[in-house]
């Protein structure tokens, strides 16, 4: 007799959750690449500095995103 599989993955309400918290962070992402922008236009080279955090969260951010729909988060 084969047992049924465990559910892996996000339930509905984690989800949402994520959703949420996706939508907050690609808020605050957008102003940061707008000041980043604006910081690199006006010379000033911590403008790289921040594009490159904000780039790496939010590579870091999809990485968690894809392994918790797939059920090893």
């Amino acid at each position: 007799m084969k047992m049924p599989e465990p559910h892996v993955g996000w339930t509905m309400e984690q989800r949402a959750v994520v959703k949420r918290y996706v939508q907050f962070a690609a808020a605050f992402a957008a102003a940061g690449i707008a000041l980043s922008v604006f910081l690199i236009a006006s010379g000033n080279s911590g403008g790289w500095g921040l594009l490159a955090i904000i780039g790496c969260i939010s590579v870091i951010g999809c990485f968690f995103i894809q392994r918790g729909k797939t059920g090893r988060a």
